[in-house]
């Protein structure tokens, strides 16, 4: 996904896309690896502008995905949406300090991405801003009880014949221990 730095004008330009998850590396990679469902391709509607020398853009992106619960396995579905802001420059700025003297600072330290040739590349941006909206404990629900450690059965729909035996995960290496008098 490039936006061409010529064709922002000088009131700024308005770009829409729609691009399959599998144009995302990293999200693609979560799909095959994590059971991740991407049920819709990734929207993203993107205002750009050119101020002193800077691309500013302003985004918002939005899809839907399936995720499995942390505690159970059942997929549970996500209405992902959010807001971004970047600033690209093709050259750092020179900064200079109260006395004069000329500052190093990284284009991170200073909120700027470098961009090379005539056109941002978006895929970075927008594969980044997608992880950000993820939830990092994503769970069908509070109340789930998830899956019983012993036998494996799904403590929300059913009991299982291993609750009685309840063993606290601490002391486990020591449950058949045996202290010879």
């Amino acid at each position: 996904m490039q936006l061409q730095v010529a064709d922002i004008k000088e009131y700024g330009t308005e770009l829409q896309i729609e691009q399959a998850v599998d144009q995302y590396p990293i999200l693609a990679q979560l799909a095959e690896d994590e059971g991740y469902v991407f049920l819709t391709p990734v929207q993203v509607t993107v205002s750009a502008s050119v101020v002193g020398g800077v691309v500013e853009l302003q985004g918002t992106l939005r899809l839907d995905v399936e995720i499995p619960c942390g505690r159970c396995l059942v997929a549970s579905r996500y209405a992902l949406e959010g807001q971004f802001h970047q600033s690209y420059v093709d050259e750092l700025p020179n900064i200079t300090g109260e006395d004069g003297e000329e500052l190093e600072l990284s284009a991170e330290e200073m909120g700027l991405e470098v961009f090379d040739g005539d056109a941002i590349d978006l895929t970075e941006e927008v594969q980044q801003q997608v992880l950000l909206l993820l939830p990092t404990h994503p769970l069908c629900s509070e109340e789930c009880k998830g899956l019983c450690i012993e036998c494996g059965a799904d403590l929300n729909r059913e009991s299982c014949r291993c609750q009685n035996q309840k063993v606290s995960m601490h002391f486990a290496a020591l449950k058949d221990f045996k202290v010879e008098k």
